[in-house]
């Protein structure tokens, strides 16, 4: 008999769905050991919670060749309990609830685990132990936090898990290329870049300087790093290198996020775009890396967060791309193809994000237009570079003019010679 017999067996299935428990209790239980084994009162560790998986694994296990009742009966038990034990502990002045609550999800996993539900306990898993582990970075975190911030990320909330699942799934437009909630797709994902973007630049290191801007910067704006780099640069010259590398920093982080947009509207079109984005994307970081490096020791203030939280600046985006959708639309209609690709051009320039989007939501409802979505997203990714470069070069110094061009030379010939060849 192989593994596979022995697992596939109903004694198999139980030993291993066991095996599974125990790891998990164990995972749970070896965190709280490590961080609340300085505290005489703490109410379990590694072998408490390892028994209260495994107890759960058993309630769920029974249940199953019972009735239902005797799993509610256990977990009525089992916060009974937990009840019990946190009434003790309050009276001795301790009132937190997170050890009692990590329990309470530990037993649930072992009860999920009994019912084949081994994969969802896992990432279940990660995500308690990492909550439970990062206490004071969060608890940092929260004293950081300023009203405005917090009424942010309250806004954030109620967009993601309110608003957006309220929107109704109705298109219109031109072969109903515009739907209302991929729309709100469209704005949360434009929020969760910026917030995210707030966020690092607000709680990354300390001694923020031109390299941690510029990679932050890039995912609010390349164009805008660019427009801002090389204008510092005049004030301080002799940074012009790690100007320069800045710029081509951000950009590369423009690449990234096309590749995380279409891969989320239109995967297929992600597939097809990852190996010219990643040789675009390896031909932009090492000569900026060298440039960097040359220059290890400069540092200057960092780019302002601004509003954590721009949702003007989100619902125009969602402007801009009904527009670029519609123009992207008509110019197939009604012009030549190479005239398509001129109006792809254009509208790269003006920003990368809503020609990406329009072209991949456009390539996933007409799914023998890949490779030409492919084309369109790097022919409006050349547009945008060269223009970056042309900023770099009329108003950069002569150090920022040299590291734009090594960067944005190779990942413009690098694309070009990709297109060539496919």
């Amino acid at each position: 008999m192989n593994i596979f017999e022995i697992i596939n067996n109903p004694f198999g299935t139980f030993v291993l769905g066991l095996l599974v428990a125990t790891g998990v209790g164990s995972i749970i239980g070896l965190e709280r050991e490590f961080n609340t084994h300085h505290d005489v009162a703490h109410l379990g560790g590694l072998r408490t919670f390892t028994l209260i998986a495994v107890t759960g694994f058993i309630v769920g296990t029974l249940a199953q060749q019972t009735h239902v009742y005797f799993l509610l009966a256990g977990l009525l038990g089992f916060i009974g309990l937990l009840s019990t034990a946190y009434y003790i502990q309050a009276l001795n002045q301790r009132l937190g609830l997170t050890t009692e609550l990590g329990m309470l999800l530990t037993f649930s996993l072992g009860i999920l685990i009994a019912y084949k539900f081994i994969q969802e306990a896992l990432a279940a898993v990660v995500v308690i132990t990492t909550i439970l582990s990062l206490k004071e970075q969060l608890h940092g975190i929260v004293k950081k936090l300023t009203q405005e911030e917090m009424s942010a990320f309250i806004k954030f909330i109620i967009l993601a898990l309110l608003v957006l699942p309220l929107l109704p799934n109705q298109t219109f437009g031109p072969e109903n290329s515009i739907n209302v909630k991929d729309l709100g797709w469209i704005v949360l994902v434009v929020l969760t870049f910026s917030f995210g973007g707030y966020l690092l630049l607000k709680f990354g290191t300390p001694n923020k300087g031109i390299l941690l801007s510029a990679l932050i910067g890039g995912l609010f704006s390349s164009t805008m790093i660019a427009w801002i780099f090389a204008s510092r640069s005049r004030e301080k010259p002799e940074y012009g290198a790690v100007y320069g590398a800045g710029i081509v920093l951000a950009s590369s982080v423009m690449l990234v996020r096309v590749f995380i947009l279409c891969s989320i509207f239109a995967f297929p079109v992600a597939k097809l775009l990852l190996l010219p984005l990643s040789l675009m994307l390896f031909t932009s970081i090492v000569p900026a890396f060298i440039s960097w490096r040359k220059e290890e020791k400069a540092q200057t203030g960092a780019i302002v967060a601004g509003n954590p939280l721009d949702v003007k600046n989100a619902l125009f985006f969602a402007g801009l791309y009904i527009a670029t959708t519609l123009l992207m639309y008509y110019s197939r209609e009604w012009l030549s193809e190479s005239m398509v690709y001129a109006t792809a051009a254009v509208t790269g320039i003006a920003d990368i994000d809503a020609i990406t989007l329009s072209t991949a939501k456009w390539a996933s409802q007409h799914t023998d237009q890949h490779r030409m979505a492919v084309n369109l997203i790097l022919t409006a990714i050349f547009s945008n570079s060269i223009f970056k470069l042309s900023v770099s070069l009329i108003r950069g110094v002569p150090a920022l003019k040299i590291a734009a061009l090594k960067g944005f030379g190779l990942v413009i010939a690098t694309g070009l010679l990709y297109l060539l060849l496919s």
